[in-house]
């Protein structure tokens, strides 16, 4: 077991390659990519998805934080969307914001050109809430006093 252990280590010593100082290629990112997710995927699928992760990776890493010429990636900024009536060779990378909220009245316009897009982090939408009041006799005698 030992002599197989030293003979690997000796082979991966002799065959590896030295990664340039600086960003590191496409072509090496591409190639990473391909393998792993050949690895997990059938080879059509993941042929597919390698051009889309190294993009979507690349456009995350631009935007990164870097702390002592690291870049520190924050994967939250990647979302993976499941579109049920797609399939997954449909994937597509999009360099930006999805919106698909669809219509939300039957006589909303199913095109329109020269909009303004607000994005909001907040509900608009209407929600009940969910303290209930006391009216009792009770409860007036003590609105009363504090009054």
């Amino acid at each position: 077991m030992e002599l197989a252990r030293e003979h690997t280590l000796k082979f991966l010593e002799e065959y590896k390659t030295a990664l340039p100082t600086g960003p590191i290629p496409r072509e090496t990112l591409v190639s990473v990519a391909r393998t792993a997710l050949r690895t997990k995927l059938h080879e059509e699928l993941a042929d597919h998805l390698t051009e889309i992760v190294v993009s979507a990776v690349q456009v995350v890493a631009a935007k990164a934080v870097t702390n002592e010429d690291t870049p520190t990636l924050d994967l939250h900024m990647i979302e993976i969307m499941n579109m049920k009536h797609q399939s997954a060779l449909d994937t597509v990378f999009i360099d930006g914001l999805v919106l698909d909220h669809g219509a939300r009245h039957p006589d909303m316009p199913k095109r329109s050109e020269n909009a303004h897009i607000m994005i909001l982090n907040v509900s608009l939408e209407y929600e009940k809430s969910e303290v209930k009041r006391a009216h009792t006799p009770r409860a007036h005698k003590w609105i009363e006093m504090a009054v």
